[in-house]
């Protein structure tokens, strides 16, 4: 009998760097995750957390001083906004809210913000300038941005950007009307799409990353929109 030629290593070995190509370029799966309240008040808070996806399927980040990251920030803000406890301020969860935190590409952020029937959907994101973190800047040149589209968004957004805009370190705390973003236009929900600070700046930095003292502005702000005491 004739024997077979033994390439069952070599194309397993073939096989494998293949599934390694495929593995390096396809995201890692996430599905969004939901918070529910011991006393929900019906309300439904959407927290999207950065993901600059660039036409792609990858959450790309951008970076600032110190090593920060839009994204890693954005996901740490969410979680503290909804959980953190030990400060006089109540969270989200303490506040009633429901809260769904989504983890996806922006689309998808969008798509399940409008399937669970977000009550308020907040995107946060971080600012950025064409500056150097080693160049000596001004406070006035930095702040809180919180942009909108809508009616109701615009008062979110004058609400977001003074409960919150008055502890970031910058001065130039600002409301935006902009028409060019998915997360405002594309989802049901009110949108206040939050700029928390400028990561391009270290004073904004270390304010950001310090979120376990501000991050319940987030919740305070969207009681204040919904009318609640």
């Amino acid at each position: 009998m004739r024997a077979t030629p033994r390439r069952l290593p070599t194309f397993l070995a073939a096989l494998a760097l293949v599934l390694t190509g495929l593995l390096a370029v396809a995201p890692a799966a996430s599905a969004d995750v939901t918070y529910v309240p011991e006393n929900w008040n019906g309300k439904v808070v959407y927290l999207s957390q950065a993901c600059h996806d660039r036409g792609d399927t990858v959450c790309h980040t951008n970076t600032g001083c110190d090593g920060f990251s839009e994204n890693a920030n954005s996901r740490l803000v969410a979680m503290t906004a909804t959980t953190h406890t030990g400060t006089k301020q109540l969270n989200l969860l303490e506040r009633g809210y429901k809260v769904v935190r989504g983890t996806g590409l922006t689309t998808s952020n969008i798509a399940n913000s409008n399937r669970v029937g977000a009550d308020v959907h907040v995107p946060i994101h971080s600012n950025a300038i064409n500056r150097s973190c080693e160049t000596k800047l001004s406070a006035d040149r930095f702040g809180t941005h919180v942009m909108y589209v809508s009616a109701a968004g615009r008062k979110c957004a004058r609400i977001m950007t003074s409960i919150v805009g008055s502890a970031s370190p910058g001065t130039n705390d600002a409301r935006q009307y902009r028409t060019d973003l998915g997360e405002l236009n594309q989802t049901n929900a009110v949108a206040c799409y939050l700029e928390q600070e400028y990561h391009v700046w270290d004073e904004g930095v270390s304010w950001m990353r310090d979120r376990n003292t501000w991050s319940w502005r987030i919740a305070g702000s969207i009681d204040v929109f919904l009318g609640y005491p």
